[in-house]
């Protein structure tokens, strides 16, 4: 089976192709607010590192989120299209448990956090004693504060979250190990396993169903609703 994996939940842009339980190719760039007009060079310049047609991915997964509001709409709306037009299979795969997954086989609890700005976090909590990161807490919208107050044991934290907060992190918990940087950001080959994982097991996912899982409302809802109540 070949797989084609696209993530837009950060700032980078990156595509991977896998086969089985190898990585035929894969590229990421920096693409903070640019995701647009990257996204379909850079399939086009993946496919040609992998050797292969877009007619000969069997599976496309996206990163739906959390993360990036525009990158994962993006994300979201490609993989759609892909499905539709090639009448192939799709799946998504949650930001967090692929972070999750660059910390596989250590003892200690692990929160993936990203930065959701307005002192904000996402974050879950997996145990990564096995191959497969288990998931303990779904993820979840918390501010930075109440987001440390609940790590009660030894515990290791990864993802921009770590960037956007470092001095509260730094001062405010001793049960905390912070990963180095290496491990802060999605490795396309995770998103690859979970979505091929994913399909193994539950089957495709509805492209009428699939949706960004934005953990809060966007800007635009948010104003929506502010106008609404001032006209009442």
């Amino acid at each position: 089976m070949i797989i084609l994996a696209i993530d837009m939940s950060g700032d980078r842009c990156s595509i991977g192709i896998g086969q089985e339980k190898s990585i035929l190719a894969e590229s990421s760039t920096f693409a903070r607010m640019r995701h647009l007009p990257r996204i379909m060079p850079q399939i086009d310049f993946t496919l040609k590192q992998a050797q292969k047609t877009i007619k000969d991915i069997d599976l496309f997964c996206a990163v739906s989120g959390p993360g990036s509001w525009t990158g994962i709409r993006i994300a979201i709306t490609m993989l759609k299209t892909f499905g539709h037009v090639l009448s192939k299979p799709c799946v998504t795969v949650n930001s967090l448990d692929a972070l999750s997954c660059n910390m596989k086989f250590v003892t200690p609890l692990v929160y993936p956090i990203i930065d959701a700005s307005r002192k904000q976090v996402y974050y879950a909590a997996y145990d990564c004693q096995d191959k497969i990161p288990k998931n303990i807490t779904p993820p979840t919208l918390l501010n930075i504060d109440a987001f440390l107050e609940k790590i009660e044991t030894h515990s290791i934290i990864l993802g921009d979250g770590i960037y956007a907060y470092s001095e509260k992190i730094n001062n405010n918990n001793a049960n905390l190990l912070i990963s180095s940087d290496s491990f802060n950001y999605i490795n396309i080959y995770h998103v690859i396993e979970l979505g091929h994982q994913k399909f193994l097991k539950n089957g495709p996912d509805s492209l009428h169903d699939i949706s960004p899982d934005y953990l809060q409302k966007t800007d635009a809802e948010r104003n929506f609703g502010k106008n609404n109540k001032q006209k009442s």
